[in-house]
């Protein structure tokens, strides 16, 4: 395949419209939940599939003008950032779920201080990845960017992967208690976290090998990928809260403050 200024291979039109279409439909579909169970906790979630559906479109423009620096990093930038929006909602729905069940005592981090120490380390990997992925596109800057947001990248993976372990011991703790026997929803959206979060953090090992590897590596130099282990998991992602949303579940588990999180504290 023949090779443009930014890409190794002749990026697929295809593949780039066919994300377009689902995850701007499934943009859409969260953003009718949103409004009709106002879950505006689920905003950051919403905001960043409606980035992801623009980050593909940016993608389907970069393939049809694979020299245009514009559409390149407007596909870059769109299509790694929304990971972080996700996670911030996962953080803010288990808090949810600990207070649902009434038993915050179960959790090492109280439910409370879930959504402030996460989405700290959150903003911190948001921050980093979209600097470090603004400075990618520039020559002289590319390698320092691609340490910036590797950085990023495993702030994001360690955070994560932290939390994974307070929602697994929080899991456990509730079976000695016997208490998910008569869970019902709540305790699958609670299963559906995991599964969210084990996704999530496949996806960020993926773009950190990629990125450490350069773009002469082998991923990032194989399209397909991108698709395999980005596309598609954080598309699940999405998926997979039409079916188990919060908003059906978690009737009247607030936490106080964080119903008021929106984009600008990410």
């Amino acid at each position: 395949m023949a090779a443009s200024d930014y890409y190794p291979y002749d990026p697929s039109k295809a593949g780039a419209g066919i994300m377009m279409v689902l995850f701007g439909g499934s943009a859409i579909i969260h953003l009718w939940q949103l409004f009709k169970m106002k879950t505006w906790f689920f905003t950051a979630f919403l905001v960043g599939a409606f980035m992801m559906t623009l980050g593909y479109i940016f993608r389907l423009m970069s393939a049809r003008n694979p020299n245009s620096l514009v559409p390149y990093i407007g596909q870059s930038m769109f299509i790694i950032l929304p990971p972080s929006l996700y996670a911030a909602t996962v953080y803010m729905i288990y808090g949810r779920i600990v207070m649902f069940v009434g038993k915050p005592d179960l959790s090492i981090v109280a439910p409370r201080k879930v959504t402030k120490i996460f989405v700290s380390g959150d903003i911190a990997a948001f921050l980093l990845q979209l600097s470090g992925g603004g400075m990618q596109v520039i020559d002289s800057m590319r390698s320092m960017g691609q340490k910036i947001l590797i950085v990023g990248l495993i702030i994001q993976l360690a955070f994560f992967g932290f939390f994974l372990y307070v929602s697994l011991s929080f899991l456990i703790r509730l079976r000695r208690t016997g208490l998910h026997v008569i869970g019902g929803p709540w305790y699958r959206l609670l299963h559906i976290l995991l599964l969210v979060s084990a996704l999530v953090i496949g996806r960020c090992v993926f773009r950190i090998i990629e990125n450490v590897e350069g773009m002469d590596g082998y991923l990032y130099s194989h399209e397909v990928y991108m698709y395999l282990f980005d596309a598609v998991p954080m598309f699940t992602v999405q998926s997979i809260f039409h079916f188990y949303h919060p908003g059906k579940i978690l009737i009247g588990a607030a936490l106080p403050g964080d119903d008021h999180f929106s984009l600008h504290h990410v």
